[in-house]
């Protein structure tokens, strides 16, 4: 109401004057002595306003939590101290992938009784407003829709459509004001999400384009908005990992952050994720403006920090900087907000499941057969035998690098290890010839890891020496049946992979994206660590050897790693 006042009477303009003392003696005898201490206070933040010209703002970015929130309490710490500093001066953002990744979120997310941990965690603080990343897609719509209804910020993702209205299914951008400056922070989420998460987690959303999407909207905002400072949000990493792959794709890039700052004028700073590579960058766009590009890694391990100086008139003025949060101090406060969360997974984590006679490593699929692998074919083929569907052939890979599990009782927390997403089970029909091709391209990628599938239900060698197309030489199927480059195979993977994950179907047989679908048999609807806790715990005591089912062919010294 006063403010109304204020501006009936043009007090707006009193600062380009001196009448403000005049007006102040003519309304004395109507305001009693608190009403005109309050009535200061306003002129006061009015002066300031009009005064105005320049600010200094920090922003500051998490990323690929993974729920690792257990180790989150020493950065919680220095964003609570900053918070206390600087106030509405810091601007606090987190760019997704939290809901997957540990045991304690995992539990959290089959819990519906209580507030999810995410959602506990984001508001703790608050956040200003955070990205969706592609394992909170993962999670399923009847998570991820929970929990961010839980959430007190905004969630941003302009290219996720809702495909019954046609409109975002997130917020696209928004526009915070400091100090009498607008700043806008739009979020973007990499379409490739569909690539690797089934159709029935993420019912109705449509994935668009990234790149398309941020040219759209940059124009969008600056015509409507007119920011200060622009903002990028993205959960999409730097740039493709391997730089031969075709840029064509149609889903567009996967790690489109590079691409996106060179390309599409209008951002000054971009914060991303999703690539796990902690990064604080200055890069130039095609006008020869500067553009910030920042990732602050993984796993609670560091803080991605902006300072900006603001002056009307003036382009913003940008120092970056990564920040390790690896101290010992720790928030006692976020601590105890996270006990009953850690409490009820520990009881979980504790359960025992099977005896596992010897000690397994991941990185042993490097060198021929290993049980890492070989126990996830097992568990595949018969979990999908029991569901009544044949499977001729399993494709399979590590999921993590330099893991290794000690022999003897295996705990819940093992499968976590072991397996650490969230897929489910799918069966594809593949000819012969596909499943050679999808092995060719299992080993020219085989870095990252995750992309180093192995065949089992066939006996074939590899031999590295050839180039690509002339590797993989399969025998028989495993029970010495030929093996008919034209016939059609049952083919078992995770759904990761039988979306197109990795680009195995798509780069290496030569399938188009949305002809992907064409070839499933069979999906699962139980998430595949669930069904390998289970199907261990019926075994009991697992295997002491592998399948045997492939090896390595030397040229050079004419020896193999392993025997077939």
């Amino acid at each position: 109401m006063l403010l109304r006042a204020l501006f009936k009477k043009k007090i707006s303009l009193i600062c380009h004057t001196r009448r403000k003392k005049s007006y102040f003696y003519r309304s004395k005898s109507k305001f009693n002595m608190k009403t005109k201490l309050s009535f200061m206070i306003i002129l006061t933040a009015l002066f300031a306003s009009c005064s105005q010209n320049e600010t200094t703002l920090t922003l500051l970015e998490t990323t690929d939590t993974h729920g690792h929130y257990d180790e989150f309490a020493n950065d919680a710490l220095i964003i609570k101290q900053m918070k206390s500093e600087l106030g509405d001066r810091l601007i606090l953002l987190d760019n997704g992938d939290n809901m997957q990744g540990t045991i304690f979120q995992y539990c959290s997310n089959q819990d519906a009784d209580n507030p999810n941990l995410v959602s506990e965690v984001l508001n703790f603080f608050p956040y200003d407003a955070i990205c969706v990343g592609n394992h909170d897609i993962e999670a399923g719509r009847k998570v991820f829709d929970r929990i961010y209804s839980e959430v007190k910020m905004p969630v941003l993702a302009a290219n996720v459509i809702n495909e019954v209205t046609g409109e975002q299914y997130f917020t696209p951008y928004i526009v915070l004001n400091r100090d009498g400056f607008k700043i806008a922070i739009l979020g973007l989420l990499t379409p490739h999400v569909v690539t690797w998460v089934p159709e029935r987690l993420r019912p109705g959303l449509r994935f668009d384009n990234l790149e398309e999407a941020a040219a759209k909207w940059v124009k969008i905002i600056q015509e409507k908005e007119h920011p200060d400072l622009m903002v990028g949000l993205f959960h999409s990493g730097f740039e493709p990992q391997v730089q031969n792959l075709p840029t064509d794709h149609p889903l567009g890039r996967e790690n489109a952050t590079k691409w996106v700052a060179e390309n599409v004028p209008g951002f000054d700073i971009i914060f991303y994720g999703h690539d796990h590579r902690s990064k604080a960058e200055k890069l130039t766009n095609i006008n020869g403006e500067p553009v910030y590009v920042l990732n602050s890694g993984s796993h609670s391990r560091g803080l991605a920090m902006a300072e900006v100086k603001l002056k009307k008139g003036k382009k913003p003025d940008i120092k970056v900087s990564l920040m390790l949060t690896d101290g010992e101090n720790k928030d006692e406060e976020f601590i105890d907000m996270l006990k009953p969360y850690l409490e009820r997974a520990v009881t979980y984590n504790q359960r025992d499941v099977a005896e596992l006679p010897v000690s397994i490593s991941s990185d042993e699929i490097f060198s021929g057969p290993c049980l890492w692998v070989d126990e996830i074919h097992r568990c595949q083929f018969e979990t999908v035998e029991a569901e009544g569907i044949h499977a001729d052939i399993s494709m399979a890979a590590p999921l993590s690098s330099g893991k290794t599990i000690e022999a003897g009782m295996l705990k819940v927390s093992d499968f976590f290890t072991w397996y650490p997403f969230e897929n489910s089970l799918a069966v594809m029909a593949m000819t012969g010839k596909e499943v050679k091709n999808f092995l060719e391209y299992a080993y020219e990628m085989k870095n990252p890891i995750y992309n180093f599938d192995s065949g089992a239900g066939i006996r074939y060698e590899v031999r590295p020496d050839n180039p690509m197309g002339e590797r993989i030489h399969i025998i028989s199927l495993a029970d010495n049946t030929p093996f008919d480059m034209e016939k059609t195979y049952n083919v078992v993977m995770n759904s990761y992979r039988s979306m197109g994950g990795g680009n195995h179907l798509i780069n290496g047989i030569g399938w188009k994206l949305e002809e992907i679908k064409n070839h499933i048999v069979w999906q699962g609807d139980r998430d595949l660590r669930s069904l390998f806790i289970d199907w261990a715990t019926k075994k009991g005591i697992l295997d002491t050897e592998p399948l045997n089912c492939w090896r390595i062919y030397n040229h050079n010294t004419l020896k193999t790693n392993k025997t077939v």
